[in-house]
């Protein structure tokens, strides 16, 4: 996979991202990388204050560092750093990369590894063009992008590389650049769906490492702490049936399929309802998130958080003591929330029904 022309530096190899959490397909990622080029030593570095998700929550650095360091706990050529945490301002790559290497000078070759994803957004990144001559960019294969999709989007953001004679993967530009497209095992773990799961009562064992499931569950990350709630914009009461028929409304209105209510009251700490519907295709599933969040906000009705709407297969809108599940339809049977919780009353908001919901609201 690598050639051997700087083997006299020590080789680094720097994995960012958020890592909100870190997981075993990060780990298994950074780990075959790290063999496959032959690298000294990996950095895990997470970012501080990621630009291009300025307007998403994002959990304290300090929580993030501290899973990290948990994750690469007895790797000897595994390092948590908190490079990013002592930058003011956000977190550029080309910033950092130029800090390293000002810092450590000849005596280490950076190896930049990015994500399919991250890698098909980069020509919205900061000086993007100048990262492949400050580091080599490894871009590491991620479910659901190809070999042939990364190659696609290479071409598109750098015209000018070309793929090195003899050297599968490898792409070159006469200024010195160098990215390399890196194939390794297709593990389907995404910190977005551990972020859903912990939120909906999902177990995520084995999807992170022991340590951090523990520090994820001993600081409730990613799950709410029942408490404090919003008021109910129309009836002043604790946000709970009203808004529950408000939220309903809106997903038939967006021709939302299969609704399902599920009381947690009493059942579950996470939440007081859980609304579950379905969508005909993802385009459908995001658009109805994003018409029935702006709908809810004209209400006063505030959603905390949204999980998923980039790929829209499982979207998770939290809305304080109700969360909703927008899945697509073949998602849905996958996770099986109504198996899960099968003990929950199911509700009917069926306009004959409206009586007694109300008296089961108090």
């Amino acid at each position: 996979m690598t050639d051997k022309s700087d083997n006299k530096k020590k080789r680094i190899g720097l994995f960012g991202g958020t890592l909100d959490p870190i997981h075993l397909g990060h780990l298994r990622a950074a780990e075959e990388v790290y063999e496959g080029m032959q690298l000294d030593e990996i950095w895990f570095m997470p970012a501080s204050r990621p630009p291009h998700k300025a307007a998403k929550p994002l959990t304290p650095f300090a929580h993030r560092i501290e899973m990290v360091k948990l994750a690469v706990d007895g790797v000897e050529h595994f390092k948590a750093m908190d490079i990013e945490a002592k930058r003011q301002g956000p977190s550029y790559s080309v910033d950092t990369l130029e800090e390293l290497k000002s810092a450590y000078g000849p005596d280490r070759s950076f190896f930049f590894i990015l994500g399919s994803d991250a890698f098909l957004e980069i020509g919205t990144w900061k000086d993007y063009k100048r990262l492949p001559l400050l580091s080599e960019l490894l871009v590491i294969t991620r479910p659901p992008y190809s070999i042939k999709d990364l190659e696609r989007g290479l071409f598109r953001a750098f015209p000018d590389f070309k793929e090195a004679v003899g050297v599968r993967g490898l792409f070159l530009s006469e200024h010195g650049g160098r990215i390399r497209l890196v194939e390794i095992s297709r593990l389907d773990i995404s910190s977005t769906d551990i972020r859903k799961r912990a939120r909906t009562g999902l177990s995520v064992r084995f999807l992170v490492p022991e340590k951090v499931r523990r520090y994820m569950a001993s600081n409730n990350l990613y799950v709410s702490i029942k408490g404090k709630r919003a008021e109910d914009p129309v009836s002043g009461t604790t946000t709970g049936i009203s808004t529950v028929r408000k939220i309903f409304r809106e997903i038939e209105n967006n021709k939302g399929e299969d609704i399902c209510i599920l009381d947690m009251r009493g059942i579950s700490p996470i939440a007081d309802f859980f609304v579950i519907a379905q969508g005909r295709s993802t385009k459908h599933v995001q658009g109805m998130a994003s018409k029935m969040r702006r709908a809810l906000s004209r209400l006063k009705i505030r959603c905390r958080s949204v999980e998923g709407e980039d790929e829209g297969k499982w979207v998770l809108l939290d809305f304080d003591d109700i969360i909703v599940h927008l899945f697509y339809e073949p998602v849905r049977s996958f996770y099986d929330l109504e198996g899960l919780w099968s003990e929950a009353p199911r509700l009917s908001l069926a306009e004959e029904a409206e009586p007694a919901l109300e008296e089961i609201n108090g």
